[in-house]
């Protein structure tokens, strides 16, 4: 249908879902959950962002564990095993790493972490908070090292923390290299 006003003529509209392809990997890694948690809890202290962002809890700055060994460590176990897949995944660095405590009440609106390439969430303890991914009809419960890797432009959130206990997770986000990295 087309439709005229006096500035612009729409000649097409479509509106309509397409396939793409897309990366979710769940996995489980070792690690010192102690360590994350009082790194967490120190850095949302002075943090600007607490509940101002898709994280309706509290929210480190966005950069706190680009640096931080451990986490990087994690982080490599994760790419040698996405460079064994036999899927062509396209160079990428990490963009921003960042810790968040979600109390009772508090949640993740949907979101997606477009224009990035790769996302991931970390967790480091147990809780019934699950992690919803509604276009592929996933849900992940938290686990302590349940590490999930997934393509950025997957929109994902959680329902409200109904437990009188936190939740502590690590969101991290990788982006394409460019030529001149």
């Amino acid at each position: 249908m087309e439709y005229i006003s006096s500035k612009m003529i729409t000649e097409k509209e479509i509106l309509s879902k397409i396939l793409r392809d897309y990366v979710f990997i769940v996995q489980t890694v070792k690690l010192d959950t102690t360590y994350f948690k009082k790194r967490i809890a120190e850095g949302v202290k002075n943090s600007s962002i607490n509940y101002k962002t898709n994280v309706k809890g509290k929210h480190t700055d966005w950069n706190f564990f680009n640096n931080d060994q451990k986490f990087i460590s994690i982080m490599m176990q994760m790419i040698d095993h996405l460079e064994k897949l036999p899927v062509s995944l396209d160079s990428f660095v990490l963009q921003e790493a960042w810790g968040l405590i979600e109390n009772f009440g508090e949640h993740t609106v949907k979101h997606s972490h477009e224009p990035n390439y790769l996302s991931g969430v970390l967790y480091l303890n147990d809780h019934p908070q699950k992690l919803y991914f509604p276009d592929i009809n996933q849900a992940i419960t938290p686990t302590p090292g349940r590490l999930v890797i997934f393509s950025s432009f997957l929109k994902h959130y959680t329902k409200r923390n109904t437990e009188h206990k936190e939740k502590y997770a690590i969101s991290f986000n990788f982006r394409y290299t460019t030529v001149l990295e």
